[in-house]
């Protein structure tokens, strides 16, 4: 068994969904482990999607088009008290169908530095031509474990960075806080174009 395994939030029933975040043009930089909190701009929002305008209610950790790990207050208390590490919580507006700014307060959890740790042998990829930093076509995404720190409970992959990991052990306290919308699959699991 892994040590880690991929968030992949989740919005069951009658949970809302998101759309891409708006007021930030420069959002890429999430997935490339640049530190942002002092030019994160005070406006950047995601709004409810307009493809599930039935689904207001909201969760613990929102899905997101963005592929971004978006929680709440409760979510970030419990991730400071657990010491996570090399992260930044980014404040976020929440805007309803309607475009009007919900109550509840939001972060973006970036996520420093990105780590290098892709057993390049195990996964099947190819090359992104435009970037061959970058990986493309992913399946059977296998991990070195021995090359992440200790001390990162979660983080993003420097070759896939829309794959967010997170220690089981971490995930295994969450969910026994029972935070909502928080999905978790194996490693391998993990696909992506």
């Amino acid at each position: 068994m892994t040590k880690y395994v991929l968030i992949e939030p989740t919005s069951e029933g009658d949970a809302a969904e998101f759309s891409h975040m708006r007021n930030y043009d420069d959002d890429f930089e999430i997935h490339e482990g640049i530190p942002l909190k002092e030019s994160f701009p005070p406006d950047a929002a995601y709004q409810m999607s307009d493809y599930a305008p039935d689904k207001t209610a909201l969760q613990d950790v929102l899905e997101n088009l963005d592929q971004n790990f978006v929680i709440n207050e409760k979510v970030k208390a419990f991730l400071e008290a657990e010491g996570v590490q090399h992260v930044e919580y980014l404040p976020v507006k929440l805007l309803n169908h309607k475009g009007r700014e919900v109550k509840e307060r939001y972060f973006v959890v970036n996520m420093l530095p990105l780590i290098d740790c892709v057993d390049l042998e195990k996964t099947k990829y190819e090359e992104n031509p435009l970037d061959p930093e970058r990986l493309m076509n992913i399946s059977n995404l296998t991990v070195h474990e021995e090359k992440i720190p200790d001390d990162f409970q979660v983080l993003r992959l420097k070759r896939i960075s829309g794959a967010m990991l997170i220690r089981r052990d971490l995930v295994e306290k969450m969910k026994k806080a029972g935070f909502r919308g928080l999905g978790i699959t194996e490693i391998v699991e993990y696909h992506a174009n």
